[in-house]
């Protein structure tokens, strides 16, 4: 195995040799290594070996984030030396689901996993033994999970190895609308006349100054999700259902990185402050809107953190997703900008 069709997030502590791959853990914040491509509905297979005392995990369906664990579908995997199964044990998902089998203490030994999904369906195996079968959708903990995402191993602070990885692609019968896709700002509308924004490489960018720049698509009901990275303390938010002309901008998902500020990175502005209270300044995170008729819900890096029920008016009417600059001498990043619409109730459903 080699590290072709692989790429690092953070830094590179993975290696390769004689078709192993291998992670001592002397570099773990922030660092895993992830597939070069992302996954809807796949298969995946692979053999893994600890170290001594080891914690290690598989990410599913990721984001491109420094700390993907609670955004996708993470299992975890781990030396088990406390001999108790837990949401924390080898086969869990990381800190949600216990194991259904746990497969006992182990390190140093060759083990086999194999990790089905399909849509909100979750099946894990390891050596042979069903340790996960589940909907996703049907538990809290993990219904609002990413649908699609990269494969990846982390890098936990121990060391592991990983080898004859295997991946059978069932395609993405999810759809998406992916705002960035055209690699062009054409169609895009401005409000304001100060601050710089470009699209380069994949990333949106807004930097000093006040404005809010309007993708041209009109959503009513959507789920909405962006890796973000903020830099200079800067002053940013996401416009919901919002217009680029007009007394109406939309109402604000807010990004400001100060944890102890009066509406903080997630906060539903002048209406719900956010209960995240970790410093996200410089780091890429995950930001997930979820909006369905007069409800709003916000999620960081896969955690709930903010919801508001009493949208209306032009709040709970379709409109266009802004993005904002605030501050000067600051700037703001967007990357793997995504909407899927969520479709109105067919009249007469009852539903």
């Amino acid at each position: 195995m080699s590290l072709r069709g692989w790429a690092h997030e953070g830094a590179a502590t993975f290696r390769a040799a004689g078709g192993v791959l291998r992670t001592d853990g002397k570099a773990h914040e922030g660092n895993w290594l992830r597939s070069e491509n992302e996954f809807e509905d796949f298969r995946l297979r692979f053999e893994y070996k600890l170290d001594q005392w080891a914690e290690a995990a598989v990410f599913l369906r990721a984001p491109r984030t420094a700390r993907p664990h609670h955004a996708g579908v993470t299992i975890f995997l781990g030396h088990d030396f406390h001999k108790k199964p837990s949401p924390w044990t080898t086969g869990a998902v990381a800190g949600a689901l216990a194991p259904q089998k746990w497969p006992g203490e182990s390190w140093g030994v060759w083990h086999a996993m194999e990790a089905e999904l399909r849509g909100s369906r979750l099946r894990v195996k390891i050596d042979g033994s069903l340790v996960q079968e589940t909907d996703l959708d049907a538990i809290p903990a993990t219904a609002a999970r990413l649908r699609r995402g990269y494969i990846g191993f982390a890098d936990q602070g121990y060391g592991w190895e990983i080898r004859k990885v295997e991946i059978e692609d069932f395609g993405s019968p999810m759809k998406f609308v992916d705002l960035l896709a055209s690699g062009t700002l054409d169609g895009w509308q401005r409000r304001g006349e100060s601050g710089q924004w470009r699209l380069r490489d994949g990333v949106l960018e807004g930097a000093d100054g006040h404005s809010i720049l309007y993708a041209p698509q009109v959503f009513d009901d959507f789920e909405f999700t962006a890796c973000v990275r903020s830099h200079g303390r800067t002053n940013s938010g996401v416009f919901v259902r919002g217009q680029p002309a007009g007394a109406w901008r939309g109402f604000e998902i807010q990004i400001y990185s100060p944890v102890d500020a009066v509406y903080p990175t997630g906060s539903i502005y002048g209406k719900v402050r956010s209960s995240y209270d970790a410093d996200l300044e410089g780091k890429w995170f995950l930001l997930q809107i979820r909006v369905v008729g007069n409800r709003v819900d916000v999620w960081l890096d896969g955690r709930h953190i903010a919801g508001y029920g009493g949208l209306s008016g032009d709040e709970s009417k379709a409109g266009r997703i802004g993005f904002q600059i605030h501050l000067e001498k600051t700037r703001v990043e967007f990357r793997d900008v995504r909407v899927r619409p969520i479709p109105q109730p067919a009249a007469g459903s009852g539903l």
